[in-house]
């Protein structure tokens, strides 16, 4: 939606954005979606080291290694895998979209009204190391995003909250309603989050790997499996939260940035609500750009006298339908554009593809646990909102508007006020998350003055209902490793970051015989102290 109701998915994950007093900013990304995580560390940021010399980690020639999918945690492998094996690895990122500039996975750029909105992954933080490291290495620009509306929040019945369009008096408002209190126990709770997940970086800088998320997790923090097993509503209730913040609020930015209420698992609404400060920002031209840019970067790096195993393909039109274990590693068959069959052989093979209602490839002898995927609906609407059946106060202003937890059905999440990919400011643009599509009565209840509309319908991440297990792993056999499983703890674009680099580490250890040395399954050991996240490449 805005800079208030926004979303990021990073795999499918969405980022709303309130500020709040003290320079307090409540964010939640969606993945991707996404959800900006954010790292601590003073120094913390991605950079380049010197190169070394990975012909000593090589103890044989390289692998032949498939990449299946094209959304962050693709291009995130991709690059990871270059990283680490330099030119002395074959790469085929296959895909199903029909171009290029196309790929992105879930991250997803609408045509309305003569402009380009984003519909999926709107927003990154500073803070998130890797897609911020991508975007720089690209030299795509990045659009900061500031308070551009007033916020309301509604619970079907009542606005309870319609704040100013000064900041100040916006403060007073949130203050007067939720009390400093709240605002001081929500920078708490999150800074020790972030404490511990910024670990995550120095440990994969480091090239530990992990087999499963609750060995991820607890490399973070022995906490992070346990906040897992616990609902957000509960987990904040214990820390001291109202219930009105939490039923307002916070079940606001659940309901935008997951279509699901606070039920959700403790450890994914804590990501959610991560943001406690500013730094949001967009990529000019969309953030599809991140993945479509690195991929094709990364197709056309190799030097015209580079040797044939060294070459990165990014294989457009191409559908993979099976997966199969050889004796020569593994078997992977697609139908390209012309709907022949192709069959391709591999040392290696990264999934990338969600285990959802739509997951259609078969990996013989294989069992891919699926998962429940939330349908997200973005309608986008040209209109002017209904103020009078929202009970907004001012009609002069953009809204961005939350639903806190229903005080009776509704058949809406959010409403935000929309600027394009370039942050222009739109002609009253308005974008609706739910989780139907919206009948032209439902739409006509919002809005007045309708001019047009568009929806665009995908799963967007897990239902993170009650009862969820996130034990899962990122290793299907040995050589078949999965990205989506961390999406069981949170989905947003970072995550998927974090999971492909992890899908590359898992390649690479086993590769060249340091699994036992860097491939830790129970998440123990301290990674070396390091006050910056390196890779070795700054360069594409």
């Amino acid at each position: 939606p805005s800079a208030h109701c926004t979303e990021m998915l990073c795999l499918s994950a969405r980022h709303w954005a309130l500020r709040l007093p003290h320079q307090l900013t409540l964010t939640s990304c969606l993945l991707l979606p996404s959800l900006a995580l954010l790292s601590s560390g003073t120094s913390a940021s991605v950079q380049a080291a010197q190169s070394e010399d990975k012909s000593r980690d090589l103890k044989r020639p390289g692998p032949r290694i498939a990449i299946i999918g094209s959304g962050v945690a693709a291009a995130s492998a991709a690059y990871f895998l270059r990283d680490k094996f330099g030119s002395n690895c074959r790469m085929d990122i296959v895909t199903d979209e029909s171009s290029a500039t196309l790929v992105g996975g879930r991250l997803g750029v609408a045509n309305f009204d003569g402009r380009k909105f984003e519909s999926g992954g709107s927003i990154i933080h500073d803070k998130n190391l890797y897609m911020r490291h991508f975007a720089d290495v690209l030299g795509l620009s990045r659009l900061y995003h500031g308070e551009e509306t007033r916020l309301a929040v509604f619970n079907g019945r009542d606005t309870v909250l319609d704040t100013s369009d000064w900041y100040l008096v916006k403060m007073v408002q949130l203050l007067h309603r939720y009390g400093l209190a709240a605002f001081v126990q929500l920078r708490k709770f999150v800074s020790g989050m972030l404490e511990d997940f910024g670990r995550v970086y120095a440990r994969q800088n480091a090239g530990q790997a992990y087999t499963n998320v609750l060995g991820l997790l607890s490399a973070m923090s022995d906490s992070f499996p346990a906040m897992a097993t616990e609902t957000i509503e509960k987990l904040l209730e214990s820390s001291g939260f109202s219930s009105e913040f939490i039923n307002e609020l916070v079940a606001g930015a659940m309901r935008n940035n997951y279509g699901q209420n606070v039920s959700i698992h403790g450890f994914v609404g804590a990501v959610s609500l991560a943001g406690a400060e500013g730094g949001l920002w967009s990529v000019r031209g969309g953030n599809r750009l991140i993945v479509a840019n690195l991929l094709s970067r990364l197709a056309q790096s190799q030097q015209a006298d580079e040797a044939e195993s060294g070459k990165v393909r990014l294989l457009l039109n191409s559908r993979v339908t099976q997966i199969a274990k050889d004796r020569e590693g593994w078997t992977v068959t697609s139908t390209d554009a012309s709907r022949s069959t192709v069959v391709e052989q591999y040392d290696q093979v990264i999934l990338t593809v969600p285990p959802s209602q739509h997951f259609n490839i078969e990996i013989k002898d294989v069992k891919v646990p699926r998962v429940d995927y939330q349908t997200t609906v973005a309608t986008f609407v040209k209109g002017r909102l209904n103020h009078d059946w929202l009970g907004l106060r001012s009609r002069q202003s953009e809204y961005s508007v939350l639903t806190g937890t229903p005080a009776s059905p509704l058949d809406f999440n959010s409403i935000g006020y929309q600027h394009d990919v370039d942050k222009n400011p739109s002609d009253n643009v308005y974008k609706v998350f739910s989780q139907r599509v919206l009948t032209a009565e439902q739409v006509n209840q919002l809005f007045t003055n309708v001019e047009s509309t568009h929806s665009v319908s995908w799963l967007a991440y897990p239902l993170y209902r009650r009862g969820l297990s996130i034990n899962a792993s990122f290793v299907l056999a040995d050589g078949l490793y999965h990205t989506s499983p961390i999406e069981l703890a949170a989905s947003a674009m970072e995550m998927s970051a974090i999971a492909g680099r992890n899908a590359a580490l898992l390649a690479f250890n086993d590769w060249t015989g340091k699994a036992a040395e860097l491939t830790d399954p129970s998440g123990g050991g301290q990674p070396k102290p390091a006050d910056q996240v390196l890779v070795q490449r700054d360069e594409l």
